[in-house]
């Protein structure tokens, strides 16, 4: 499809200039005169055309933040390592208030409780950490604790995101399913089963069976007996008869 059709349905007239350009660029490149110059003199002569093409290509997208967007949980961190009571305190402070207050009330919450539980988490989640009862990290401890909210750069109200997810810590347990052992006990719960019980259970499955079959083995092999010995008199009659014909 040639988007550059007049009047063509859903045509682009931003995307058709894109397209010219660089069609331009391209011509530019691809003349007798530029293919016989050196590099440094070419990006000298298409470096306008570029700086055009790249303005043009900004109506497309839109330019990522520089400023990374502002988290809740962080700066209640943040204001946990600050000394209550002191100016740095106290602003940090009106800076949450004013982030995301207005945010934190409309989704129910209380800003208060919030930060008193932040408080609590951080320090139970350090001692913890200290005396080595616990690996879970403050970050992890405040996440499961505190509502994931954030102000993206640029925009006057903060959002609630659904909590981070966490990844292990630790190594994960092996599976202890199929596993055997010579001894006769078995655990359901854990899938363990003993080496000896399952030979035993088909032990006595095989004996089962065994002495199912017997009296049919038997029964087999004394009408095959008959059977033969029915078919030896017949060919003996046979024979007798064949005589006394001759």
């Amino acid at each position: 499809m040639d988007f550059k059709t007049p009047s063509l349905p859903g045509a682009s007239e931003l995307y058709n200039a894109i397209a010219r350009k660089v069609a331009e660029i391209e011509d530019k490149i691809l003349t007798e005169t530029n293919l016989a110059t050196t590099a440094a003199d070419l990006v000298a002569k298409i470096e306008s055309d570029l700086l055009d093409l790249k303005e043009k290509t900004k109506g497309l997208m839109a330019e990522l933040p520089i400023a990374a967007a502002l988290n809740l949980q962080a700066e209640l961190q943040a204001l946990n390592g600050l000394s209550l009571g002191t100016d740095q305190y106290a602003n940090k402070l009106a800076s949450i208030t004013t982030a995301f207050g207005p945010a934190i009330k409309s989704g129910g919450y209380d800003l208060d409780s919030i930060i008193t539980d932040s408080a609590s988490t951080i320090s139970a989640a350090t001692s913890a950490l200290k005396s080595g009862s616990s690996s879970v990290s403050i970050t992890s401890a405040l996440s499961s604790k505190i509502p994931n909210f954030e102000l993206p750069p640029g925009a006057v109200v903060a959002v609630e995101k659904a909590k981070a997810s966490l990844l292990p810590e630790f190594k994960a347990l092996k599976e202890l399913a199929h596993s055997f052992s010579e001894s006769v006990s078995e655990d359901l719960v854990k899938g363990i089963f003993g080496d000896k019980k399952a030979r035993d259970k088909l032990a006595t499955d095989l004996a089962a069976l065994e002495a199912k079959l017997k009296p049919a083995a038997a029964a087999f092999e004394a009408k095959a007996k008959r059977l033969e010995k029915r078919l030896s008199e017949r060919r003996v009659n046979e024979r007798a008869i064949e005589i006394l014909e001759a």
